[in-house]
Parts: C-alpha cells; sequence; structure tokens
C-alpha cells in the first residue's frame, strides 16, 4: 500500500481558500465529503481495520509499524487496510449516489 492520502482537514486548509483569500467554492463539498468520510469511518469498519486506518493513514505508521504496535503481521495490516478501502468506497459511493436524489437544501 504505497499510496498515503492527504486527511480532509489538510485537504480543508489548503482547498478551502481561493487565491483571493475569499472562500473556497469547494470548500461546501469538502465539508459534506469530509461528514461522509467521517460517519463511513465509524459506521462501516470493524474495530480493528479503524485501528489500523488511524495508525497507518493519520499517524503515518508503516504497515511493518502498525503491525508491530497491534501484535499482527504485516500482511494481516494489509488485509485489513484492503478491506477497510473496499468498504469506506462503498460507503461512500452509496453516499453520493443519494445526494444526487436530495435537493440542494438537504
Amino acid at each position: 500500500m504505497g499510496n498515503r492520502i492527504v486527511s480532509f482537514d489538510a485537504l480543508e486548509n489548503i482547498l478551502g481558500q481561493s487565491d483571493n483569500g475569499k472562500e473556497s467554492t469547494n470548500l461546501g463539498n469538502l465539508r459534506a465529503a469530509k461528514a461522509v468520510l467521517r460517519s463511513a469511518l465509524s459506521q462501516e469498519l470493524t474495530a480493528r481495520q479503524l485501528e489500523c486506518v488511524s495508525l497507518y493513514f493519520y499517524e503515518g505508521l508503516t504497515e511493518e509499524e502498525v503491525g508491530k504496535r497491534l501484535g499482527v503481521s504485516k500482511s494481516t495490516v494489509c488485509r485489513h487496510l484492503q478491506k477497510a478501502k473496499l468498504r469506506l468506497s462503498k460507503a461512500i459511493g452509496y453516499g453520493e449516489t443519494a445526494r444526487q436524489f436530495f435537493p440542494k437544501e438537504y
């Protein structure tokens, strides 16, 4: 899993401001995506998957370091991360699909 992600908080700091200092039009979409991701993290992942995601993506540990911290092998961490990414992708996809059917004021 060589790819790293940037947290939505960091993206909000990067994308939330336009060049002239006014609020970017991306900010609303970014906040909505952040809310969907937070909900998916808390509702869709097992406790172990959430631990692996937190340690790997948010604390920046390697798969091997995550495994040592949790007392499991690197391959086990890799499997947890792959399953977590799949679950999150599905949950976020469902959220995006649902958003298309609701008026903008919701």
